[in-house]
């Protein structure tokens, strides 16, 4: 083939490229502009419904009204609440006859969710957002809710559980010879004489939040009753003073305000005279925290940590003449 007939053959191969790059250019071009008018045409479309991190959104959760601001509502990017309340769907939300955005859900987990967001806004690395506490049996059906938001990364699961609330069907048991027990065996009652006298419950306390509430029935002049745990396994019963026996923890009623831990005595003034006859107090034992607490009818609070992994028994000591104590039943 000659010089003539290549550069020929080359200057068509040239030819075919360009008019072929052409007709790429061209395309692309066509398929930009395209999507250049459907953007803008999609922005005109938005101008209405033009957004501000500060607005205020009115929810309908459950038939609970709530209230907050779009950026509480959407920090947490990829959630679906954040999709919806990006601006771009807002005019398809569902709403309610007050224009309110409706969701068909739990309200109570809505608002730990809700509670959460909003400590986030202002949480720091020191300070981070805690996660939502949710009582026991309810976790499954939470977190169920948390991923449906797409809220699965963020608020990690399982999260913190609550202790179940225990409210027991509780009645005396082991008692001293000078106790007596009345009333299907819920009242303690002392003999006419000056003595400490133990009484024990019959349940034992292993797991779970534990409530019970004891009526001071009679508290001769308001001197000293001791309410309070001991350990319930392998109990023996050492002598007729209970608040002294070994894993022994608790508070004297009264003019003392004697705290009693483990056979130690220490002595809290701010106890001293809070309770009197036909007062009720009430004990909450947190078996899975190791806490035992007093709740006084004056909203004051006591407080006392326990060895952890331990059986507890409720443990009453009377000490005058003819004092009584009421278990209540809720």
């Amino acid at each position: 083939m000659s010089s003539e007939d290549l550069l020929a053959k080359f200057d068509e191969l040239v030819k075919r490229f360009k008019e072929e790059f052409n007709e790429i250019i061209q395309g692309e071009r066509a398929k930009m502009k395209a999507e250049v008018e459907q953007y803008n045409a999609e922005k005109q479309r938005m101008k209405p419904f033009e957004v501000s991190d500060d607005d205020i959104i009115h929810l309908n959760v459950g038939g609970k009204k709530i209230t907050s601001t779009r950026s509480t509502l959407c920090q947490v990017e990829g959630s679906l609440l954040a999709t919806m309340f990006s601006g771009r769907w807002e005019d398809g939300l569902k709403r309610d006859e007050d224009d309110a955005v409706f969701f068909d859900v739990n309200p109570q987990y809505f608002g730990y969710i809700l509670d959460y967001l909003r400590t986030k806004k202002i949480a720091s690395r020191e300070n981070p957002a805690e996660l939502p506490k949710v009582p026991r049996d309810q976790v499954k059906h939470f977190n169920t809710f948390v991923e449906y938001l797409g809220l699965s990364d963020e608020i990690a699961v399982p999260v913190e559980i609550v202790p179940i609330e225990i409210v027991p069907s509780e009645k005396f048991n082991l008692h001293a010879p000078e106790i007596t027990l009345q009333e299907a065996e819920k009242v303690a009652v002392h003999a006419p004489n000056r003595e400490y006298r133990h009484v024990l419950g019959e349940n034992i306390y292993q797991q779970g939040r534990v409530r019970l509430k004891l009526k001071l029935e009679s508290f001769q002049s308001n001197h000293w009753m001791f309410v309070g745990i001991v350990k319930g396994d392998g109990l023996q019963e050492i002598n007729d003073n209970s608040h002294d026996w070994p894993g022994s923890y608790g508070w004297a009623l009264g003019t003392t305000g004697q705290v009693w831990k483990e056979r130690a005595l220490t002595y809290d003034n701010t106890l001293r005279n809070l309770t009197k006859a036909g007062d009720t107090v009430e004990l909450v034992l947190d078996c899975d925290a190791a806490k035992l607490s007093l709740h006084l009818p004056t909203g004051q609070e006591f407080h006392i940590d326990l060895p952890k992994s331990q059986t507890w028994k409720l443990n009453v000591n009377l000490h005058g003449a003819n004092d009584k104590i009421h278990i209540i039943e809720r």
